[in-house]
């Protein structure tokens, strides 16, 4: 089973870390300087849980933002458990 929220699709996300050095122009100085740029990765806010989706309970991953929309009650024929 892959990370990937079940309801919404999130997932992790790739991104660039920049690790810069210097004084900004603004507080007096030259300005920051770009010294390296490696990637990184930005995990999706996923919780396994129980949901019963047409009377068949099956464990999946959701994100927070799915949870928030559950607790609320049945959303697309998908339930909480």
């Amino acid at each position: 089973m892959s990370r990937e929220c079940y309801l919404t699709g999130k997932k992790n996300l790739v991104v660039n870390s920049v690790t810069r050095r210097g004084k900004a122009r603004a507080q007096g100085g030259v300005g920051r300087k770009v010294t390296g740029v490696t990637k990184r990765v930005q995990r999706a806010n996923l919780h396994k849980r129980a949901i019963r989706e047409g009377g068949v309970t099956k464990t999946v991953w959701l994100s927070a933002n799915a949870l928030r929309t559950l607790s609320r009650g049945p959303y697309r024929g998908i339930e909480l458990l």
